[in-house]
């Protein structure tokens, strides 16, 4: 928040609501269009755990459409169900052209399975449906974005960027509390934004060769 001085600045583990205060600050009061959306989808995946709202990772967690028989499950009297066990789950980190988004495959014995699947013994969920179950969270374009941000961006982008990758996290230790994750791949915004921060220094490298070398040729002539 506000330093002594009058100038904004940003808390050492800020929220999302703190890093689009600081872009406003920063930014004469407003949030450029790229960055809310960026934001907006940050917020949306952050809000999983705690909005009513329908979405892929409550349909995973409805132990309605778990297989009981599978995972030594009942249900009692009151209607709750009670499992012994919990479904596996294989996560995938991935970047695609829509931007950052978290899969999950379930099992069958020990093969993964990316397919509709209905009342098969050996999938420990009633129904998998890959088109409402397997992409458990995306924020749109965060990887233009992460470019975007090697180009001209700011501290506030930079920040916005940190938290996506402490939202994932954070989304990624609850499902391990939840589920059986068994295994854990792919890429990850912090591996992609190292990527993208080494391509950047190559490319500055290269930008400060050309300029000795042209330098050079000048004094030269």
């Amino acid at each position: 928040m506000p330093k002594a001085n009058g100038k904004a600045s940003l808390p050492a583990n800020p929220t999302l609501k703190e890093i689009n205060w600081y872009k406003k600050q920063i930014n004469w009061g407003e949030l450029p269009p790229f960055y809310h959306m960026i934001a907006s989808s940050i917020s949306e995946a952050e809000g999983i755990l705690h909005h009513g709202f329908d979405n892929a990772v409550k349909r995973v967690l409805d132990k309605r459409n778990w297989n009981l028989d599978l995972l030594n499950g009942y249900e009692d009297e009151n209607g709750l169900i009670h499992c012994e066990e919990r479904p596996r789950l294989a996560l995938h980190q991935v970047f695609t052209d829509r931007g950052f988004e978290l899969w999950a495959c379930p099992f069958a014995k020990n093969v993964q399975i990316d397919q509709y699947i209905k009342d098969n013994k050996f999938i420990e969920f009633n129904v998998w449906d890959p088109h409402s179950m397997k992409n458990l969270i995306r924020i749109n374009q965060l990887h233009k974005f992460i470019g975007f941000y090697f180009e001209r961006g700011d501290a506030a982008d930079k920040a916005l960027i940190l938290h996506a990758h402490k939202v994932v996290h954070k989304i990624i230790n609850f499902l391990h509390a939840e589920m059986n994750i068994v295994s854990i791949d792919g890429v990850t915004i912090k591996d992609f934004y190292m990527m993208c921060e080494r391509d950047s220094r190559a490319c500055s490298d290269e930008i400060d060769v050309a300029r000795l070398m042209l330098g050079e040729d000048i004094n030269k002539d």
